[in-house]
């Protein structure tokens, strides 16, 4: 990170007066590590009042480290946010009436176990819908409830490998894994969606469903712009259908060029003052650049290493060639984008302290969302929830309306 000032992180606003979209829907969440625990805390974001329950030893993310923050895996503290946390046993025959009962009050349910678990556990679907007909019910898995690798365990790494990712990463070398958990992550995402549909559809006839998702799949619909045609018809590189498209080095370090058409390559010939680039039949279209791509990465890269990285990005934006520098996670925090829009916010954690997280990716105008609470300590509200099953049916947190 530069030596910069770092400029102050916004808290998150106040909650909203107005209700969130999903406001007086009940999420009871199953899921541990990523992908399940994404989804709900969208969810939270959205309104909903989210139950986490969690073994008496936690959700395993909770001692992913280090690093850890306040005693809690970083990844736990990343995704936890708006959400309670209750412990119960869900080997014990108590346990699981407790989870069943609280599943009869929740509007949606949220699984990653592996396939034939819940039905051990007693919380699957065809179970739980028994007394509560208009349940939504997420399954979240590695590769599906059935098939040929139903049981696979689903790691990033294993997924990144059999999704075709890896090899596309390392183009013509050794595979390379993204730092980026793309399967989990997508997979949240699509979950959300199946959920949110599900949801719309219960409106209209009062009835719930099964959604499923799984990383696998997810992470070819990640892919979906390539995935068109047969296998031996198309080359499925990282990069390299348009040029030139990539990091190149200036002087004291990297930035990022990204030329998607002829007219943003003029635009580039002319700003770097290079017309006989423009000129030159080898790279006059697209096509003819990526063919003569090294040649024409090696004429730019003998120009860029003459001026620093922010000379050019000073240069190239004002012409309007699409490039970018390229950042460190650590300088996000301090970004002056990601700042001014929320992107990054600042909570307060009881034994972490001050944290900053994700802001949300999107807005609505008229049911805003609202950043809740950071990550609960493990069964910091067991005992305020399950109190509230004696409460009557109809009745929310706190007893209002649910």
């Amino acid at each position: 990170m530069s030596g910069a000032e770092t400029p102050p992180r916004p808290r998150p606003p106040a909650r909203p007066s107005a209700p969130g979209p999903l406001a007086g829907i009940r999420v009871l969440d199953f899921s541990r590590l990523f992908a399940g625990p994404l989804a709900s805390m969208t969810l939270a974001d959205l309104g909903a009042q989210v139950v986490k329950v969690e073994a008496p030893g936690g959700d395993e993310a909770r001692h992913f480290g280090p690093p850890f923050l306040g005693g809690e895996g970083m990844n736990y503290m990343a995704l936890g946010r708006g959400k309670r946390s209750v412990v119960i046993d869900l080997k014990t025959a108590e346990g699981r009436s407790r989870a069943q009962q609280l599943a009869g009050r929740a509007d949606v349910v949220i699984e990653n176990f592996r396939p034939g678990v819940t039905e051990r556990l007693g919380i699957d679907y065809e179970t739980l819908r028994e007394e509560n007909e208009g349940l939504v019910y997420c399954s979240i898995t590695g590769f599906g409830p059935d098939g040929p690798y139903r049981d696979r365990p689903a790691f990033d790494l294993i997924l990144q490998g059999m999704g075709g990712v890896m090899a596309r990463q390392g183009g013509v070398g050794d595979p390379r894994l993204m730092v980026v958990t793309v399967a989990d992550t997508y997979c949240a995402s699509l979950a959300t969606q199946g959920i949110l549909a599900a949801l719309y559809a219960r409106a209209v006839d009062g009835l719930g469903q099964l959604v499923q998702a799984d990383l696998f799949q997810a992470i070819l619909y990640a892919q979906a712009y390539r995935m068109v045609t047969a296998a031996d018809e198309i080359e499925l590189s990282a990069w390299g259908d348009v040029a030139p498209y990539g990091p190149f080095h200036a002087a004291d370090g990297w930035f990022n060029l990204a030329i998607a058409t002829d007219r943003n390559f003029v635009r580039l010939c002319e700003a770097l003052e290079r017309p006989e680039l423009a000129g030159d039949a080898r790279f006059a279209t697209n096509p003819a650049r990526v063919e003569h791509q090294e040649v024409l990465a090696a004429e730019l890269t003998d120009t860029f290493s003459a001026e620093p990285a922010a000379h050019w990005l000073s240069l190239l934006e004002a012409s309007g060639v699409p490039c970018g520098p390229i950042l460190d996670v650590e300088d996000l925090f301090a970004d002056p984008h990601l700042v001014a829009r929320g992107g990054i916010v600042e909570l307060e954690h009881p034994t972490a302290g001050t944290i900053w997280t994700i802001g949300s990716p999107f807005s609505l105008s008229r049911t805003p969302l609202s950043i809740g609470a950071p990550a609960p300590r493990l069964g910091e509200h067991t005992e305020e929830v399950l109190t509230e099953l004696s409460a009557p049916a109809g009745a929310g947190r706190d007893g209002e309306p649910g």
